[in-house]
């Protein structure tokens, strides 16, 4: 989803008065609750409105509308680079919070001020925020002031240096991470969904098994359309992911799962099969849509309380929603699992067995090594460990053979 280009200068409006979103996105943080909204602009300021953050307010900035075609095709830049809708999401609870943050001590949020980002800096590290998080947070600031035609100093020395001290205080490494969905967490989730013989336990399989084969983000998992899949005989599934994370100008970038005859009940090819049955039931497959139009509608779609298959799109929460409902129903800790639960099971399962850095991330599509890498290492900590050599040797040097053993010494004549 691109940021329109069309950003609408209202010179001294109330920022109050234009839409905004009840809440937050689910499970977004924030340092403490929000205050109430900030006061009407004051004369001589210019508001601009933006699909992503809202209505930016810019200090005295009302003298600055002859510079909004400028500042338009700025946007329509950025707009190239835009992210994807969870990184959106991001942004805007994260500029939200900001905002609110500022009205709370009589700052302006748009003043490029690297004293008043220092401050949240410490706020957001003073209520428990992850380095990661905190650095989301900066950056959904830095694009506010670039959509508004400011420039915001992030390397600054006194803001560099707390974000460097908060860094060295908490570290960087993850503090909770989804716990990985390998094959026997998988199993135990597939056994747990309804019946294959109904759509909704067809669905859930075929989704579980293909996000896991594929090693798919939720979001690619969703906007698989029918014409995204192809049976390859005698191997097993090819599929197309059109747009990720990783490839936001759409390349697109193909990836093969390998079928499992020998246990239908593990196998993506056949669970996908199971699914397609059911697919075709819906009213967005009759017989009055063309073939192409059919291969543009979503691969996986909703389906009613009742069975029926609407034909629908999933929202990538749905992901999340089944995967923590199916460890519920297997006796797992639903909240060790996410949506990321798939991607990461299959990463850490070929880690496992074996598979190279390059083979991994030729499945996974990851762009950085690093991260592919944390894959790879807990695996790597027991291959050719250097202790297996110390404490597992053979049974005659546990049993002293390899002691050193005194030897009698025979005076010289």
């Amino acid at each position: 989803m691109a940021i329109p280009d069309d950003l609408t200068p209202m010179a001294g409006a109330d920022p109050t008065l234009a839409p905004r979103e009840s809440a937050p996105p689910e499970g977004a943080a924030g340092p403490g609750p929000l205050p109430s909204p900030a006061p009407a602009a004051p004369a001589g300021s210019l508001v601009l409105q933006t699909s992503l953050f809202g209505p930016l307010r810019v200090p005295d900035g009302a003298g600055r509308a002859a510079e909004l075609e400028e500042l338009s095709r700025r946007a329509a830049v950025y707009a190239t680079r835009a992210r994807g809708d969870g990184t959106r999401r991001a942004y805007r609870s994260a500029w939200r919070q900001f905002e609110a943050w500022c009205a709370s001590l009589g700052r302006e949020p748009l003043a490029a001020d690297p004293d008043t980002l220092a401050m949240y800096v410490v706020r957001c590290a003073d209520q428990g925020f992850a380095v990661s998080s905190i650095r989301v947070h900066l950056a959904a600031i830095r694009t506010a002031h670039l959509l508004a035609g400011l420039s915001v100093d992030l390397r600054h020395p006194r803001l560099a240096m707390v974000v460097e001290g908060v860094t060295r205080s908490r570290g960087t490494r993850p503090r909770r991470q989804a716990a990985p969905a390998v094959p026997g967490v998988l199993r135990l989730m597939i056994s747990a969904r309804p019946s294959p013989d109904t759509p909704l336990g067809a669905r859930d399989r075929a989704m579980l098994l293909v996000g896991f084969g594929a090693a798919l983000r939720r979001s690619e998992l969703v906007a698989l359309t029918l014409g995204d899949v192809e049976t390859v005989p005698g191997r097993g599934l090819k599929l197309l992911v059109r747009r990720s994370k990783t490839d936001q100008h759409g390349a697109g970038q193909d990836i093969a799962v390998w079928a499992n005859p020998d246990q239908p009940g593990f196998c993506p090819l056949a669970a996908l099969d199971a699914w397609l049955v059911h697919r075709r039931t819906a009213a967005d497959l009759d017989w009055t849509a063309s073939a192409a139009s059919r291969a543009e509608r979503p691969l996986f779609c909703a389906v009613s309380k009742t069975g029926r298959v609407t034909g629908e799109n999933l929202s990538d929460k749905a992901v999340a929603r089944l995967v923590k409902q199916a460890a519920l129903d297997a006796g797992l800790d639903p909240e060790r699992y996410s949506g990321h639960s798939l991607r990461a099971g299959l990463a850490t399962a070929a880690g496992d067995q074996g598979a190279g850095l390059a083979e991994l991330m030729r499945q996974t599509r990851h762009k950085s090594t690093e991260v592919a890498l944390g894959y790879l290492r807990p695996a790597d900590l027991w291959r050719n460990n250097v202790t297996e050599r110390v404490f597992r040797r053979g049974e005659a040097e546990r049993d002293g053979a390899d002691v050193p053993r005194a030897t009698a010494s025979v005076a010289p004549p």
